[in-house]
């Protein structure tokens, strides 16, 4: 995939799913246009002022009338993309969506790769990469709470978290180096640890959002979590009362569950993949298959954001067995075949054929799932993103030590450069072709 990063070309996509619906819109961006919409648009009657949604006849490649339309021009600077740009939303035919496509790449369009309409709304500037890469998280968001935090960063709010610390930086840098490069001038003495305060404040407000990386991860891919206990503590009985729907088999025989078996369902606005694994006991009294089934449940623990341990409650010792099986949130299953011998604070006590305890388990899971405090405001999504303000931190803490050592002020000045240039490479002001491709390359068309 190569951009046209110089935006030469108009380009052309369909917006909408190709499939029978309501409406499908093509979307048409760059310097052609304008003549473009002359060409396959004729409208009822003269637009009385920009961004007005006109009503007219679409025209095929021959210039015959293909359907009724409405277009919706933007001229430059006002558009989703920074061009002149338009829009045709016709009736929802596949067959008249891939005409209207055909029409306009006939009057000197081409069709636009993925992404590429969102990227060239970064390289006009109506966008910054946080922002555009935000478009693509709306639009893949599993749950209420992705949707939202995506929503955010698209809004600004991921620019906005890195725009005290970028000043800071930007700041220091500019008066260590003027300092540094005009000694004569009346400026006084390079003071580097005037400078401390601020950016010490910086590196405080990159570390807090490199917390919300977690979260971030977590909104983007989903959570795991873990269904982990012996054979038959009723993790197949919990796992289809969870779900709200007999989607694992039960059975009173232990060993019942061979393989893991994985549902999605939200938890506190957050998508979470539910995974009920095979039961674990030592290794000698298990077959060859259920052993395999037993590693797969050992691998499976390895990767959850949360275990759920069962142990049935009345099983001899179940307190000592649940506490020994360990997890981040402990169940005694089975409550309704009889009260377990003891209880403890951090312990549920959970019937699942019964519904009893499974609010409780519920909340209890959500709170080790909950969201650090800043990821009300800006969170980190992306591996590039986490990268970027890993490394404009590492930075600052170097400079600082710079500081600290009373080493030069090129030194420090070459520390606040490799930080400032992270976070505008987090910005997309100071990226490579290559970045842009990765970013936009998982894009969907239209977008």
């Amino acid at each position: 995939m190569s951009f046209d990063l110089l935006r030469v070309d108009t380009i052309v996509a369909l917006a909408t799913a190709e499939a029978p619906a309501a409406l499908a819109v093509v979307r048409v961006s760059g310097p052609r246009a304008d003549n473009v919409r002359h060409a396959v648009f004729v409208p009822r009657r003269p637009p009385q002022r920009h961004f007005v949604a006109t009503r007219g006849d679409l025209l095929d490649e021959r210039g015959r009338p293909l359907d009724d339309c409405v277009c919706i021009a933007w001229p430059d600077r006002h558009s989703y993309t920074g061009e002149a740009s338009f829009e045709l939303s016709l009736h929802g035919s596949p067959v008249l969506a891939r005409a209207a496509v055909r029409a306009v790449v006939a009057r000197g369009c081409r069709l636009a790769e993925p992404g590429e309409l969102t990227l060239r709304a970064v390289l006009t500037g109506r966008l910054d990469l946080t922002a555009a890469e935000a478009v693509d998280d709306v639009i893949r968001a599993r749950s209420e709470a992705a949707a939202r935090a995506a929503g955010r960063a698209l809004r600004g709010g991921l620019a906005l978290a890195v725009h005290e610390p970028r000043a800071a930086i930007v700041d220091a840098l500019a008066d260590i180096e003027a300092r540094l490069d005009f000694p004569d001038e009346e400026l006084g003495d390079l003071a580097l640890a005037a400078h401390l305060p601020r950016l010490d404040a910086a590196h405080d407000a990159l570390l807090r959002l490199l917390r919300t990386s977690a979260w971030g991860a977590r909104l983007r891919d989903g959570a795991r979590v873990v269904l982990y206990g012996p054979p038959n503590a009723g993790k197949s009985t919990l796992l289809n009362a969870l779900a709200g729907e007999e989607r694992a088999l039960v059975h009173h025989e232990p060993g019942t569950t061979r393989d893991a078996l994985e549902i999605e369902l939200e938890l506190g606005g957050a998508r979470v993949t539910l995974v009920d694994v095979a039961g674990v006991r030592p290794l000698d009294e298990a077959g060859a298959v259920e052993r395999l089934g037993i590693a797969r449940a050992d691998q499976e623990r390895a990767r959850a954001d949360v275990v759920v341990a069962l142990v049935p409650a009345d099983a001899p010792d179940a307190l000592a067995a649940l506490h020994a099986l360990g997890g981040d949130v402990l169940v005694l299953s089975k409550a309704d075949l009889g009260p377990p011998s003891a209880i403890a604070p951090d312990v549920h006590l959970v019937s699942a054929r019964e519904h009893v305890g499974l609010d409780a388990l519920r909340l209890a899971i959500e709170r080790r799932l909950a969201p650090p405090d800043a990821a009300d405001e800006a969170v980190l999504m992306r591996e590039r993103q986490v990268a970027s303000v890993s490394g404009a931190a590492e930075a600052l803490a170097s400079a600082r030590a710079a500081i600290d050592d009373h080493a030069a002020g090129e030194l420090v000045a070459s520390e606040l450069r490799r930080a400032g240039r992270a976070l505008d490479g987090l910005l997309g002001k100071d990226v490579s072709s290559d970045v842009l491709e990765a970013v936009f390359a998982r894009f969907c068309i239209g977008k």
